[in-house]
């Protein structure tokens, strides 16, 4: 098989368990509130610190991962962690109570901060040091899609499991990511891949800070990717919504949750389409307005079918962002500087935004506030408005003398 249909298959197996665990944890704040008795509050700070955990170590990951070529080895580490922190959430519960419990949760949170940081510039490099580029965003689009189904196969069998039998047998598909992530390390640890030269040492100590020039070049793409990750990092609370406001029952949230997640599979390989012919910039800009659309559709509207309508809708467009923000740092960057960018864009710009978004819905349904989580969605919305207006002021024309790995 070619090195780039390998990558390809080991990259979409690490982006359908990446986002198939994160779908998989919003699922279980329901059980934390209803049987563990955590606040609306402690579910959001939670929320936060995964966000913020990965937000200091993308680019980390991605310098470490530019100087050294070792991708899959780095890919593989992430979805481990990753996965041990979510099973960890699984069950907690059944180990410990109150303020225990409280502790060993942000024990395993630091675990998925951090693992979840892993996968989003890795997946985006690979492809690109194996693909030509005239048929990139195909192939991100179509492991866009893969995520997606792993955010709709992952949550449907966790949603069934909960219900079913126990929140703790959720532990199920930790074990299976693991098991993808072995899968990963030996199709992606039999290639080579491009090194940028830079000397461990040197890398570990600057890659908490991108240079100022790579900064400067991506700053309007990653406040664009700030805002966007803002307005859909409300994501996570629809499952609390749905059963709190809208008097959905555990399962029909789950499912219907499960369902919006799903429309991410169409989604990315339209956008990767779309990316194609119209380019990145466009049809970001046409992701960002539909998004903000359907988001204050769901939250202002009382009517079932416009609920659900409008929540597939969101789904829709909120999971095109992987192949169009990376696409647009692949028109930014040189290859030997794409992984530090994308961590830059997706690891700090959306990643940060998705971790302002718990913080602001938590601080808005504080009863001294507005004591509801329409407030908090209504609000991420109207933030989101500038994914929209800061499009227009965004160069996406290719770089000149940008280096290519061979296909």
């Amino acid at each position: 098989m070619e090195e780039n249909q390998s990558s390809l298959i080991a990259t979409s197996i690490g982006h359908f368990t990446n986002d198939g665990l994160t779908g998989v944890l919003p699922l279980m704040y329901p059980v934390f509130v209803a049987s563990y008795g955590l606040s609306l509050q402690t579910i959001s700070l939670l929320a936060f610190l995964q966000s913020a955990f990965s937000i200091f170590v993308s680019p980390l990951v991605g310098r470490i991962s530019d100087a050294r070529g070792n991708f899959g080895t780095m890919m593989a580490l992430g979805l481990t962690l990753f996965a041990l922190g979510t099973g960890g959430y699984a069950v907690a519960g059944q180990l410990s109570q109150g303020s225990v419990l409280l502790v060993l949760l942000l024990a395993f949170t630091f675990m998925i901060g951090v693992g979840s940081s892993f996968y989003h510039p890795l997946g985006a490099t690979v492809l690109r040091a194996k693909w030509r580029a005239q048929d990139l965003g195909s192939a991100l689009g179509i492991n866009g899609s893969a995520g997606s189904l792993g955010r709709i196969a992952m949550p449907v069998a966790a949603a069934v499991l909960i219900a079913g039998v126990s929140l703790a047998s959720t532990g199920v598909l930790a074990i299976v990511s693991i098991a993808c992530a072995a899968g990963i390390l030996v199709i992606l640890g039999r290639m080579e891949f491009a090194r940028n030269g830079a000397k461990g040492s040197e890398s570990f100590m600057r890659a908490l800070f991108p240079p100022g020039q790579l900064a400067s070049k991506l700053s309007g793409l990653t406040i664009v990717s700030f805002a966007r990750g803002l307005f859909t990092g409300v994501l996570p609370f629809i499952p609390l919504y749905l059963t709190q406001l809208d008097n959905y029952s555990a399962l029909q949230a789950g499912f219907l949750y499960s369902a919006a997640l799903g429309m991410g599979i169409p989604s990315t390989i339209i956008f990767g389409f779309l990316q194609d012919r119209i380019g990145a910039k466009t049809s970001m800009t046409i992701s960002n307005t539909g998004g903000l659309i359907s988001l204050f559709g769901f939250t202002l509207s009382q009517n079932p079918a416009i609920i659900e309508a409008s929540l597939l809708c969101f789904g829709f467009f909120s999971y095109s962002a992987f192949s169009l923000l990376l696409g647009m740092v692949h028109d930014l960057t040189r290859y030997e500087e794409m992984t530090s960018g994308g961590a830059l864009v997706w690891g700090v710009g959306n990643t940060g935004g998705s971790a302002a978004a718990p913080l602001l819905v938590g601080l808005l349904a504080l009863p001294g506030f507005f004591g509801s989580l329409t407030a908090g969605f209504v609000a991420a919305g109207l933030i989101g408005v500038l994914s929209v207006v800061m499009m227009p002021f965004i160069h996406s024309s290719p770089v000149t003398g940008r280096t290519e790995a061979s296909p």
